[in-house]
């Protein structure tokens, strides 16, 4: 078998070029060590269900974010992949887990040395009563020395650097990996330790060789970012104690991360209830979270031939489409107008739900006509006019009436529910602009 050292991609037989990144003269032949013993098989007894129960000796750590994402974070014995690009702060999100909760935690590291880690501990002011150090990468030699210590949660930072005595192979290659992944398993699955293995990822963003890695922890943890903001996602992939959907926002601070616990205070850029043209408010789930996001829309006459259309993080396939509608179906003509559209802050939105919001932030530009602040806009524009539910359209509307707003714009379906909020059913985009405008 081949490895290609770019991208991990397997092969059967060498190649020049790795066919998945396209990179050159980088396979390399890779061995899987041999068992050295056979081993003599031993009988097991069979269990029952019926027989157990679930502990649910979870901690309360003191963020907030981490107990709705990780449902109370900490279930012992379980083991956590927290991964993403570098300089994330996601060796800085590990260490604050001593702040986070009075638990024994052992904080693994060879990237770093111990005076890196004091300097960024008193930096982050961690009480040092329950955290130690350990700066090695024998795995042999970390489990030994944890043997005689044992702690509540055991920080690795990162499992890449590590290696074993076992596997004749260097570290980051696939068999050391492997090797190591499954010794930290067996080793807090038999001693009840809470596992935090920090790992890397790939340039196409996806967690990096083996897959196996992925399938041996419990949970996997994405720490996502964006290089001009201050915002930090912690994104559940895979969770096998809680819902994989929920998310965790803090806002990185010169001293450390901290909980934000109202995202829409820092998406919306203006505050204020007074009307304004070109800009709209609507709420997107993110995971199983409400979020109150602002469109921003600029049409203007194309000096072209042909109309362009510009977005930032939204595809500009929606707005192509958006665009068609409104110049098909109502008096709104956009065919010789250029059009800008522009969410406030980073967030990446894709949820289809949002799309009276980016038709309404249009018309407001291209009519010059400003929106009210106290309305919010949810519906999913069909080609064909069919009425679509939205989906978690109660949460959204429960999140409004927490707010300052007064009424929301929802599709021409049954609600059973009740709400303070006034709710406006829209029937189409021409009752829609009929209705507003």
């Amino acid at each position: 078998m081949y490895i290609c050292n770019n991208c991990w991609n397997e092969y059967v037989k060498w190649q020049w070029q790795c066919s998945f990144c396209k990179e050159w003269n980088t396979l390399v032949e890779f061995k899987e060590s041999k068992i050295k013993e056979k081993a003599k098989a031993v009988k097991k007894e069979l269990e029952k269900l019926s027989w157990w129960t679930f502990s649910e000796d979870r901690i309360i750590t003191k963020s907030e974010e981490l107990n709705n994402v990780l449902w109370w974070w900490i279930v012992p014995w379980s083991l956590v992949l927290l991964s993403w690009e570098p300089w994330i702060w996601k060796s800085t999100l590990s260490l604050q887990l001593a702040s986070f909760i009075d638990k024994q935690i052992i904080y693994v590291s060879w990237e770093e040395t111990i005076w890196q880690l004091t300097s960024r501990a008193n930096r982050l002011s961690i009480k040092w009563d329950n955290l130690s150090i350990l700066c090695e990468n024998n795995i042999e030699n970390i489990l030994e020395t944890i043997k005689w210590n044992l702690p509540d949660l055991l920080i690795i930072d990162s499992i890449s650097v590590l290696s074993s005595w076992e596997v004749s192979w260097w570290s980051w290659s696939i068999s050391q990996v492997k090797y190591i992944a499954e010794k930290l398993q067996d080793f807090a699955k038999k001693n009840n330790i809470t596992t935090v293995i920090i790992w890397h990822v790939t340039k196409d963003w996806n967690l990096a060789w083996p897959k196996i890695l992925e399938h041996l922890v419990d949970t996997v943890l994405f720490f996502e970012w964006e290089r001009f903001e201050d915002i930090r996602i912690l994104r559940s992939i895979k969770n096998r104690f809680w819902n994989s959907s929920e998310i965790a926002i803090f806002k990185m601070w010169e001293e450390w991360l901290k909980d934000l616990k109202n995202p829409w205070l820092e998406l919306i850029d203006n505050k204020e209830k007074e009307p304004i043209v070109w800009s709209s408010l609507s709420i997107t789930i993110e995971g199983n979270r409400p979020i109150l996001i602002e469109c921003e829309a600029l049409t203007n006459y194309t000096k072209f031939g042909y109309p362009k259309r510009s977005v930032r993080w939204i595809n500009v396939s929606k707005l192509d489409m958006l665009a068609a509608i409104l110049s098909k179906y109502t008096k709104i003509k956009l065919d010789s107008s250029d059009v800008y559209l522009n969410i406030a802050r980073w967030l990446k939105i894709e949820d289809p739900a949002i799309d009276l919001w980016l038709v309404s932030a249009m018309i407001s530009s291209k009519t010059n006509k400003a929106i009210d602040r106290e309305s919010i806009f949810i519906w999913e524009i069909s080609l064909t006019w069919t009425i679509k539910n939205i989906i978690q359209l109660e949460k959204r509307i429960k999140e409004a009436e927490k707010l300052w707003f007064k009424r929301v714009f929802v599709p021409n379906i049954e609600i059973k529910w009740d709400f303070k909020i006034e709710v406006i059913k829209v029937k189409s985009i021409s009752d829609f602009v009929e209705k507003v405008w």
